[in-house]
């Protein structure tokens, strides 16, 4: 009897082993899947909505902002509107850290965005005023240089 029990003992245990971390490796090495677009269009996959991440998006950008670092804020601000296109909060925080670099016709181009994508909005008459605003301090700037 004593035999019996000793090799189920050790049968139940060589079968335990994979189930212990102890997998067998795969021979098969991994295959790249390409996906040939040929000459479709591609077309940008915007994320669905989520408060949350722009939340934390903004946040990240008001570090590197109060840090001088306005083009690293600039994109965290950036993802926070693709996250929450509605939020006018973080198009203003972009527009801000825009006009920091001086990089006044991507800021009006925000603007627009925002009046487009927000049309019914309370803000949208600031973002049009804004938009006017950075257009002339665009056109002092080109004047200075020239």
């Amino acid at each position: 009897m004593k035999p019996f029990i000793y090799f189920h003992t050790f049968l139940l245990l060589l079968l335990a082993c994979p189930l212990l971390g102890q997998e067998q490796q795969s021979k098969r090495k991994p295959v790249l899947i390409r996906v040939d677009r040929g000459d479709e269009e591609v077309q940008e996959i915007l994320p669905e909505p989520d408060p949350l991440r722009a939340r934390e998006h903004v946040e990240i950008g008001d570090f590197y902002y109060r840090r001088d670092n306005y083009k690293a804020a600039a994109e965290r601000y950036r993802e926070a509107v693709t996250y929450n296109p509605k939020w006018a909060e973080a198009y203003e925080k972009l527009i801000r850290a825009l006009e920091k670099q001086k990089a006044f016709l991507e800021a009006i181009e925000v603007c627009e965005q925002f009046v487009e994508s927000n049309d019914s909005s309370a803000e949208v008459e600031r973002f049009q005023e804004w938009g006017k605003k950075l257009k002339e301090e665009n056109e002092k700037d080109t004047e200075g240089e020239g």
